[in-house]
């Protein structure tokens, strides 16, 4: 059975039930202007486990945690909130886009493959000083252009991933460069089928998710309710063609909150219950099928989080 890497141990990927593929729980950024405000900060582990028993109480199973160590990862808060919560979480390791808090003096000063190795050691032996091991590889991209330094970091995410077996998952600013990031996982001969692009539902351009979906990778829709990045009716009828393509294997759904004001317990919303109570119930109104939506939440976060053997 394929394995997941989780901040309590690694467990059988069919155990982690219906699965939020792309999530804050704790964070604490590091970087600079607006990405180090107060909202940004989710650093209380009291709300971070009331966000988890929110999530279990409506038959939440797993979140995938997407914050690196320079976006201010609390790794004994993780295992406590997952501990107390009795949802499963799978952590990262590597780093967000270079604007939004990479390390960039330990990233210039090192080649791929010592940043490859920092990513393996994470993996394979634990995090922050623990025995706590990440569960899959981070890099992220600037808007419209890929700096040297974020190239480094995919070409190393690339390498470790392919030596642990964990997945390569991507931060894309407002949806651009997913192209340009899966060209680059190829030309490092990445197995496509382990690499996902997070945001793309930002650039809703139905061609260009045609594109990253040809190579193998998968994608997340990670903005449904958040009406500001367009209204769901567009996601919607960009899931509806790519599911219609055949896609629905490599398709997951998220949110991706990050701020306060993207959290119940923080006093604002929608918390993590949006997507199953509002969303999913949305979907299956339009026509999609409840094996489709158990695709999106269940099937293909086992399959991608699932270790290579």
């Amino acid at each position: 059975m394929t394995k997941v890497r989780t901040v309590l141990g690694d467990i059988d990927a069919s155990d982690l039930g219906f699965t939020m593929a792309h999530e804050h729980i704790l964070t604490n950024p590091q970087g600079s202007g607006s990405k180090a405000e107060e909202g940004h900060k989710l650093d209380s582990v009291e709300k971070a486990i009331e966000m988890l028993d929110e999530f279990k109480a409506i038959g939440g199973g797993c979140i995938i945690e997407t914050t690196p160590k320079s976006w201010g990862r609390n790794t004994p808060g993780m295992v406590e909130a997952s501990k107390a919560s009795g949802v499963h979480v799978v952590a990262c390791t590597g780093y967000i886009c270079e604007e939004h808090g990479l390390m960039t003096e330990e990233v210039s000063d090192l080649t791929i493959n010592q940043v490859a190795d920092i990513m393996i050691k994470e993996i394979s032996e634990g995090m922050d000083g623990t025995d706590v091991k990440a569960g899959w590889v981070k890099a992220g991209t600037a808007y419209l252009h890929i700096t040297p330094n974020e190239e480094k970091v995919i070409r190393a995410a690339c390498r470790a991933a392919t030596e642990t077996g964990v997945c390569f998952h991507t931060h894309t600013t407002a949806g651009t460069m997913g192209i340009e990031q899966t060209e680059i996982a190829q030309s490092e001969g990445f197995d496509m089928e382990r690499m996902i692009i997070a945001h793309v539902d930002r650039l809703p351009d139905l061609w260009y998710h045609r594109k990253i979906l040809q190579t193998g990778a998968y994608i997340i829709y990670d903005g449904p309710g958040k009406a500001k990045y367009y209204p769901d009716s567009m996601r919607i009828e960009l899931l509806t063609q790519l599911v219609a393509d055949g896609y629905q294997e490599k398709i997951m759904l998220s949110n991706d909150m990050g701020r306060r004001t993207h959290h119940k317990v923080y006093g604002f919303g929608p918390g993590f219950n949006w997507i199953k109570e509002r969303f999913l119930p949305r979907l299956l109104e339009e026509g999609f099928t409840q094996d489709t939506l158990d695709h999106f939440m269940v099937h293909n976060p086992a399959r991608i989080y699932g270790m290579a053997k």
